[in-house]
């Protein structure tokens, strides 16, 4: 029946912000941090990754003639090498159709 005061220890490690937000990449993978706008720099061009990304860092790996963006084991698609821009690949982990709105009738119960 302590009080938390009386139980509390100060720990001795450090604490880092950003621990949790880097991820490992196995060999062959080259690694950027997304800064705080969602952008990282690739060749001396910015790519937009998104803002969910922020801080975090995602890879690249060589494939044939084609560069690939990975968010840990997540691929998120393929780097236009002209316009510098991310192109979403089909055989990603997951792709979003859109869905078709219906509207929704309720009776009243004036009637």
């Amino acid at each position: 029946m302590k009080t938390p005061e009386q139980v509390y220890v100060k720990s001795d490690k450090p604490f880092d912000p950003n621990a949790g937000l880097l991820i490992a990449y196995p060999y062959g993978f080259k690694q950027r941090q997304v800064n705080d706008r969602g952008y990282i720099n690739y060749n001396g061009h910015l790519i937009m990754v998104g803002n969910p990304f922020n801080g975090f860092n995602v890879g690249f790996k060589k494939e044939n003639d084609s560069v690939s963006i990975w968010f840990a084991s997540n691929k998120l698609g393929i780097i236009d090498q002209n316009l510098f821009l991310i192109i979403s690949d089909p055989n990603s982990y997951k792709v979003h159709k859109p869905r078709k709105l219906t509207k929704k009738c309720y009776p009243s119960n004036d009637a």
